[in-house]
């Protein structure tokens, strides 16, 4: 669960957001022709991210557990993926993705937007551009793990 945006939002992409407290079932991916990143959340103020299982995904003798990332001062973007951005980024069709056997969890400070107003080639607008000149400073809280 989190709040925040509903729906996959970028920046750029996010008018269509409803603000509230939503729910994702699973880690559910894009299926793109080619993988690749995908599931971003933009102005978040928290989210929870709760798992029936261990690493050892053969291992059921647990209770479910949950991990809370919560703002401090600013919104937050996150994803939540089954996947590591090497793996989505490696595989050139959706059946080269291994099978999925963690959960990633990705908290960002700042994301640069899709672009590709006019068309996929166009660049990202100004206003959605991240400056690589100077540092970010972003701060967050984590609790957990707890039980469910």
């Amino acid at each position: 669960a989190y709040q925040g945006l509903s729906g996959e939002t970028y920046p750029d992409r996010k008018a269509g957001g409803r603000k509230g407290i939503h729910q994702v079932a699973g880690l559910p991916v894009t299926p793109y022709l080619v993988p690749q990143e995908c599931g971003m959340h933009v102005d978040n103020q928290w989210v929870t991210v709760t798992r029936g299982t261990t690493q050892n995904n053969a291992d059921a003798d647990h209770d479910a557990f949950s991990l809370k990332v919560r703002q401090t001062q600013h919104h937050f973007a996150f994803s939540c993926l089954p996947y590591m951005p090497t793996e989505l980024e490696n595989a050139t069709h959706q059946e080269e993705l291994p099978v999925p056997r963690r959960t990633v969890l990705t908290i960002y400070g700042a994301v640069r937007g899709v672009g590709g107003i006019d068309s996929w080639g166009s660049d990202v607008e100004a206003p959605y551009h991240i400056a690589g000149d100077s540092d970010h400073d972003f701060s967050f809280e984590i609790a957990g793990p707890t039980p469910v």
